[in-house]
């Protein structure tokens, strides 16, 4: 793209084509390519359409709707209006010729579905049939994550808003939770060009808390990221860098999302030192510019003193939302555009320590719209041609706009001027062909450019190379007659400084083919004298320039132009030193007084440079307040490294008298600023030297945070402040309108930003602008507020219908402190709006005014459903439903039905139930002859039925009729059982469901699932497309409850809370995915069946108490700074403890953390103590029955390794007890000794109770257990049986083993006496409860309750699972277990303790003592 062209008067719209599709809309942005030399423009819709049309002349070649889209109103969220189809920019593929798009819709082709089977595929496409490549679409949904397995792709929930790419033979997409919905699940999804999809990815959550981390380590999860993944040429994804900011929490909490536009990665051929060679940038709401090395990207708290490991961070105004633009031409540049700014220009550069810094270099004069959607800069060039390079920007208000890339001396990119172009779509891009522009707006695709028949052929561009200041050059055009001209008018130019003369141009007629020469001057000896001390030249700077010569002409032929463009271009060259400083400003916006940022106050940089062709020194640096020249100068002073002008204004490295600098050679300054008072500051530095003189403004404000204060209208008038903020609307009769307003204020010293606003949209409670009021990112000044309406649209409706009650909240957050209490930050606000939307209420009335009739629904009415006529011709004339109801009351009928406009019909029962029709299809729409607001039948013989609720069950009816189909039964041997299960709410259990599956599991209903995020049946899950009853049995084998759900997932558990979660039968709707006949569950339900043969739960996870050469030592924190264990680190899926042992050999120190990483190290760091057993709660990556640390917790060994020992009958250090206990529980012995070698002689007897069985330990015995002897094990004394707390334990949880024995509890209470690495009290009390779990503690909670002791046959019960041995003898497995000792049992506990007697709470009463049953 010419820039002389594009700022030229031929330059203007080719042509236009209009979509008349008001709901279609273009987010995508437009392809150009080309096909056998023809030029094709290529868009797709949110309407999943894809049109190619000829880019010359807009002509439509092909078009094609590849499925219906899916529908905004399924999902709730009003961030894109109507319709979701294509909403990613696709790719083609050079190659092949092949166009792939992701396209949203339904299961089955279906134009409807709801959430639930809403799917993405893949398309591929050949250009230009748009017939499909065989065997696509591709399907993404139901692909499991590789990185996380129980996680897997649902299309309905997330939305691909990012372009495709293509590496290595595959197709990547990257998806998002839509809206922040759906736990705010991102995916990028690898699909093989060839059908299959290779690998599905997912992050979600925070993972390093405050701990730093390298890039290199990856993480589980990813949150605020820029991430660099590596493409096996098998599809697989895998993490091999990334940068996190160090406030990334705090990034979340406000909203500021670092990933709202993405990363540019600059041209590594321009951008680049000796020491980095990729540079990557990105910047989002937090309005911070990341500048990171894309080959080191900085991890997680890697730069000095916790803060980011990145290049170089700059500040914005606002938040960016479209994305960062680079020009890696003269200089190299990067753009980027703030909501409600300027477009902005840094300029590449060095500091001195050669470390690659941006400066800015000026901005557009044009303000950008003041709501999020404006485009991601985009530049073009002629050729690569010095100074033809455009910056174009898309404005969701003004349309398409144009600037000159590369900033003047002011500082200003400048404006070119286009034709005017409706407001862009959100985010969107223009495309180039064959110099011309495209863009989408206002559903019509719109081409720009200059005019193709010219009339004449001449030299462009025209070059005249590099021309010093005060001399001229000169080049010569020649042009060529295309028709048969008439005459050569005359020659313009737009720049006075190229000079073109008439009088060399020819006179008269030229036919085809003639050619002429003639000369343009380029002017450089006349521009200001004096505008520049020191200098004999005037003030023209050097570096490339340029401007437009048309040549006007008469033609001897029609439809030609009348002006022919030619482009001029040359370099401005000084053979003298000349100082350049830009930008001539630097304005670094407000600083919040008490905020984060004011610590370190703000940053900017200027760029210093010699772009003279000999050596320049400098003379001298002043500055002086304000702008004014006849202000006195200030000498600059020094502070170290630093140059400090004055009013807060300090520069790092700033140049200084008898510095030099080489020709070309410039520097980046990094500048601060900083204040502790409101105001507002501004100095000017001037800048002396044998290369002229130059001034830089430096601008400032500062002010107290941005206070937010917001308020709903009042019914009566004014403005409700109370908290929470509500909307409630009360009472709205349907067909009526009523409106509410919600005020935000910014009454604080700073300007105010939006940071997140999600508006409630449904078709009768919504937001009645929400593309234009509350826009994320929109300012509210100083002292200002912004106002946004919601609106009830109650929708006209049968009479006699139950209230509807609807409530939607309206998410609202800023950057801003809250009004209530303005030291806390407003945080995410769910502001609820609510109506109750009634009906009026016809014929007879009940005593509280509600009718007896009430709407029952719309029948078809072939075949009378009523059987009695009542009213006659003259009640026909004024037919409505109160009338015929009352008819039909009169004559002791339980319904009532109108129809035709004018029939009442009455009867006691519904003849055919099943002609009941769906309310979708809204088919009872005649106009009643007495009332036209209410319905009387509908065309077609449809009859509108109303029912006496005092004699009929019209929910359950209607539950009923909306049932699922009949499926078949599954016949089964096995005779049914009768479940115990509690019946759910509404009804008895679904008579269509098989009652057995798989000859032992029966159904006892539907179930709700995910209740506050959580699973209901959680132990073990799949997704197959696969899924039967059957399979799910199948896969849930050991376990006690299977639920399938959404049609393909399966979930199993050992325990389920039947009563609490059992919802009504029809909730569960949805076909299972390869048994259409059978019910899978639906959208958080669960179609549940319980094994008829109980399964025993297995073990709690635990603690290893050993891992190799390890003893366990308890769960620490990390450091005060950093990590607890700094010698080595790695992360691996298959961790457990002894995974972290073997890696860390013979350190002294080893730890688990965060499931899957381990840490090695010979000292613990300071600030790392042990903390409650329970905050070390992660399982572990590579092992679901041990422990492996938690988020900034350590699961802590301590090098122990095992000492042979001389004897086994007894336990006396922790070293020896914890190794005889591992090898006790061996499989393989010949003999249960192992068993009897963990008792200590002093405190078990030596009898054992054996039994032997094929499979499992024998029940626990029913007789009285008194416990062991008032011996001391180990120090501890057994005190009795004790009644835990109902909810959680009166003792923290030190250890869960399956080899719990009391020996073992104790063993483990003194390992964290005896190897704690700082020095700790043993601990007093420690019991055993439920077979396997170990608590000790100094002081118990019973949360104020009384202290049971239980006593009888029913107390303390379980055996102790480490009391168990199996072993082998002749090929038979065989199990005993010792009997002597019990580990407590369901809230029961056995108590030991160092010494009597026991302090028990006595807050709940003196100690009671129950007998269980």
């Amino acid at each position: 793209m010419d820039p002389n062209v594009v700022a030229g008067s031929s330059f203007g719209i080719l042509w236009e084509a209009q979509n008349t599709n008001d709901k279609e809309h273009w987010l995508a942005k437009p392809l150009v390519y080309t096909i056998d030399g023809t030029e094709f423009v290529i868009t797709t819709s949110t309407f999943n359409t894809v049109r190619i049309h000829d880019a010359k002349n807009g002509t439509l070649v092909a078009s094609r709707q590849l499925n219906p889209p899916f529908r905004v109103s399924d999902i709730g969220c009003a961030d894109i209006p109507d319709y979701i189809g294509i909403t990613g920019t696709g790719v083609i593929d050079p190659a092949t010729s092949i166009l792939y798009v992701a396209a949203k819709g339904y299961r089955g082709g279906l134009d409807y579905g709801g959430l639930a089977n809403g799917i993405y595929q893949l398309y591929a496409l050949h250009l230009p049939s748009l017939e499909d490549v065989e065997d696509f679409p591709v399907l993404i949904d139901g692909h499991n994550a590789d990185n996380d397995p129980t996680r897997y792709f649902v299309g309905g929930t997330v939305l691909q808003r990012p372009s495709l790419a293509q590496v290595n033979g595959y197709i990547l997409a990257a998806f998002g939770g839509h809206c922040d919905m759906f736990n705010y699940t991102g995916y990028v999804a690898a699909i093989s060009k060839t059908p299959g999809v290779g690998v599905v990815r997912n992050g979600q959550g925070h993972a390093n808390g405050a701990i730093p981390a390298s890039g290199r380590l990856p993480l589980s999860t990813l949150d605020e990221c820029v991430v660099n993944f590596a493409l096996s040429s098998s599809g697989k994804i895998s993490l091999t860098d990334y940068f996190e900011p160090y406030d990334y929490v705090n990034l979340d909490a406000g909203d500021q999302d670092l990933g709202s536009s993405g990363v540019c990665l600059l041209d590594n051929t321009v951008f680049r030192t000796a020491s980095v060679s990729k540079i990557a940038v990105t910047v989002g709401k937090n309005s911070k510019v990341y500048v990171m090395n894309a080959e080191n990207l900085g991890g997680f708290k890697q730069g000095t003193g916790g803060n980011d490991a990145v290049l170089q961070t700059i500040s914005t105004s606002t938040s960016v939302f479209g994305g960062v633009g680079s020009y890696p031409l003269e200089g190299g540049y990067f753009y980027f555009t703030p909501v409600g700014d300027f477009t902005y220009a840094y300029r590449f550069g060095t500091t001195g320590a050669g470390v690659p810094s941006f400066s800015l270099a000026g901005k557009t004069a044009f303000q950008f719209a003041g709501r999020a959607g404006i485009g991601q800069p985009t530049i073009t060039s002629n050729n690569g041609l010095p100074g033809s390079a455009i910056l174009w920007m898309t404005d969701v208000n003004t349309g398409l706009k144009a600037f000159r890339a590369v900033p003047d001396n002011d500082g200003v990119l400048r404006q070119i001027t286009l034709p005017a172009t409706p407001g862009i779509n959100k985010f969107a891009r223009p495309a180039f062909g064959n110099g011309r522009v495209f863009v989408t707006a206002s559903h019509k695709i719109i081409a720009l450019g200059a005019p193709v028949n010219l009339p004449l052929n001449c030299t462009d561009p025209v070059k005249f190379g590099e021309v010093l200041t005060g001399t001229t050059g000169t080049a010569s055009i020649t042009c060529i007659a295309k028709i048969a001209i008439t005459q050569v008018d005359g020659c313009t130019t737009e720049d006075s400084r190229f000079e073109c003369d008439n009088s060399t141009l020819p006179v008269g007629p030229l036919s085809v083919g003639n050619s002429f020469t003639f000369p343009v001057t380029w002017n450089l000896t006349a521009d200001a004298l004096d505008e520049i001390e020191g200098v004999s030249y005037g003030k023209i700077i050097p570096g490339a320039d340029g401007s437009v010569l048309k040549l006007h002409t008469t033609n001897g032929v029609a439809n030609y132009a009348h002006k022919t463009p030619i482009s001029l271009s040359g370099n401005i060259v000084s053979a003298d030193p000349f100082l350049l400083v830009s930008p001539g400003q630097v304005d670094f916006g407000g600083l919040v007084l008490g905020s984060a940022s004011a610590v370190n106050g703000l940053e900017a940089t200027a760029h210093i440079k010699n772009v003279g062709n000999s050596t320049l020194e400098i003379l001298g640096v002043a500055w002086r307040l304000g702008t004014d020249p006849s202000t006195p100068h200030n000498n600059v002073t020094l502070e170290g490294t630093r140059t400090v002008f004055g009013e807060g204004f300090e520069a790092e490295g700033f140049p200084e008298v008898g510095d030099f600098f080489d020709a070309g050679q410039g520097l980046t300054v990094p500048i601060f600023f900083n204040a502790t008072e409101e105001g507002t500051y501004s100095v000017t530095i001037r800048i002396w030297s044998t290369g002229g003189v130059d001034e830089v403004i430096l601008s400032a404000s500062a002010g107290s945070p941005p206070i937010a204060s917001i308020a709903v209208t009042k019914d009566e008038g004014g403005w409700d402040t109370s908290f929470p903020v509500v909307l409630d609307f009360h009472s709205v009769l349907a067909g009526t309108t009523k409106t509410k307003t919600i005020q935000l204020c910014n009454v604080g010293g700073s300007v105010l930003t939006i940071t997140k606003s999600k508006p409630p949209i449904s078709p009768q409670l919504t937001a009645t602008a929400p593309f234009d009021e509350f826009l994320e990112g929109q300012h509210i000044a100083v002292g200002a507020c912004a106002n946004a309406t919601v609106a009830v649209f109650a929708g006209t409706v049968q009479p006699n219908r139950p209230s509807q009650h609807i409530a939607l909240n309206w998410t609202l957050n800023t950057d801003g402190m809250d009004s209530r209490n303005p030291t806390q930050e407003f945080g995410v606000r769910e502001i609820e709006a609510s109506v109750t939307i009634t009906t009026k209420q016809v014929g007879p009335l009940f005593s509280n005014g509600t009718a007896v009739y009430q709407w029952t629904g719309c029948f078809l009415d072939t075949s009378r459903n009523l059987a009695t006529q009542v009213n006659n011709s003259t009640m026909e004339a004024s037919n409505t439903n109160g009338q015929c109801q009352n008819l039909c009351l009169e004559r002791g009928y339980r319904f009532a039905g109108t129809q035709y406009h004018q029939e009442c019909w009455c009867g006691n029962t519904i003849t055919y139930p099943s002609s009941y029709t769906s309310e979708a299809l809204d088919k009872c729409k005649y106009a009643c002859t007495g009332d036209a607001s209410e319905s009387c039948g509908g065309d077609g013989t449809y009859l509108s039925l109303y029912a006496d609720i005092s004699k009929f069950d019209i929910p359950g009816f209607l539950e009923s009729a909306n049932s699922p189909p009949p499926t078949t039964t599954t016949t089964s041997s096995a005779p049914p059982s009768t479940s115990t299960t509690p019946p759910g709410p509404g009804s008895t259990l679904n008579p269509l469901m098989p009652d057995i599956v798989s000859d032992q599991w029966k159904y006892i209903g539907c179930h709700r699932d995910n209740v506050g995020g959580i699973r209901s049946i959680n132990s073990k899950n799949t997704a197959d497309d696969d899924m039967t009853l059957e399979f799910c049995a199948d896969f849930c084998e050991g376990y006690n409850f299977f639920g399938t759900e959404y049609g393909r997932e399966c979930f199993c558990s050992w325990t389920l809370d039947t009563p609490a979660l059992k919802v009504t039968e029809s909730d569960c709707s949805m076909a299972c995915a390869s048994n259409s006949a059978q019910i899978c569950g639906n959208g958080d339900r669960l179609t549940v069946y319980n094994n008829t043969i109980f399964q025993e739960p297995p073990p709690a996870p635990s603690h290893a108490p050993r891992a190799g050469d390890y003893a366990w030592a308890g769960c620490y924190s990390e450091a005060t700074v950093g990590r607890a264990l700094t010698l080595a680190t790695t992360a691996d899926d298959d961790m457990d403890p002894a995974f972290c042992a073997a890696f860390c050999e013979d350190s002294d120190y080893m730890g688990v953390e965060y499931g899957r990483e381990c840490f090695c190290g010979n000292t613990l760091e300071a600030g790392s103590t042990l903390q409650a057993t329970g905050d070390c709660n992660m399982l572990c990556a590579g092992n679901a029955f041990q422990f492996c640390g938690a988020g900034g917790r350590l699961d802590l060994y301590t090098f122990s390794p095992i000492v042979a020992s001389s004897t086994s009958s007894s336990v006396s250090s922790s070293a020896s007890s914890l190794s005889v206990l591992t090898s006790s529980s061996a499989e393989s012995s010949s003999a249960p000794s192992s068993s009897s070698s963990i008792a200590s002689s002093s405190s078990i007897p030596s009898s054992v109770s054996a039994s032997t069985t094929s499979s499992e330990p024998p029940p626990s015995s029913s007789s009285t257990f008194t416990g062991p002897t008032a011996t001391a094990t180990n120090g501890y004394y057994h005190v009795g049986c004790y009644s835990d707390r109902s909810d959680g334990h009166a003792l923290p949880l030190i250890a869960a083993n399956n080899s719990m024995t009391p020996e073992l509890c104790i063993a483990v209470a003194n390992s964290i006496y005896d190897v704690a690495p700082t020095p700790t009290a043993r601990l007093p009390y420690v019991f055993i409860e439920y077979h396997h779990e170990c608590y000790g503690g100094a002081s118990f909670d019973f949360e104020g309750s009384a202290v049971s002791t239980l006593v009888g046959p029913h107390a303390c019960t379980d055996y102790c699972y480490g009391s168990v041995s199996t072993f082998t003898t002749n090929g038979v497995v065989s199990t005993t277990t010792d009997l002597t000792n019990r580990c407590g049992g369901p809230k029961q506990f056995n108590l030991y303790v160092l010494s009597t007697p026991v302090d028990f709470p006595t807050t709940g009463g003196p100690i009671e003592t129950v007998t269980p049953t």
